[in-house]
């Protein structure tokens, strides 16, 4: 599996807006290469796809700071500029020790 694409995971900080709300500001926690492998099949994926929104498994090396990534954050892919809702979080089902996958939908 080549490890290709560069992302960078970042997490959505809240500050006050002045008017009882809040501003999120994305800050990058992590940089890592990934594999991408896009969905093309169930029925949720299509429809996300009839709204513009892509579905993507994006593959990263496990380490301590790939752990603390957490479903809030979103990912940005760096070379295409494409940010990406993370929706799920789970061991790599070949080799779950080395690598993560996750579970990404673009947003539009």
């Amino acid at each position: 599996m080549l490890l290709i694409e560069r992302v960078a995971f970042e997490e959505l900080v809240g500050t006050d807006d002045g008017f009882g709300g809040k501003d999120w500001t994305p800050v990058e926690r992590l940089r890592a290469r990934a594999f991408f492998q896009f969905l093309r099949g169930g029925e949720s994926v299509q429809a996300a796809r009839l709204t513009g929104r892509q579905t993507i498994v994006a593959t990263i090396r496990q380490s301590p700071p790939a752990l603390a990534i957490k479903t809030k954050w979103q990912m940005r892919d760096i070379g295409k500029g494409i940010t990406y809702d993370i929706r799920a979080i789970e061991p790599n089902r070949d080799k779950p020790r080395q690598y993560l996958d996750i579970v990404c939908e673009s947003l539009s």
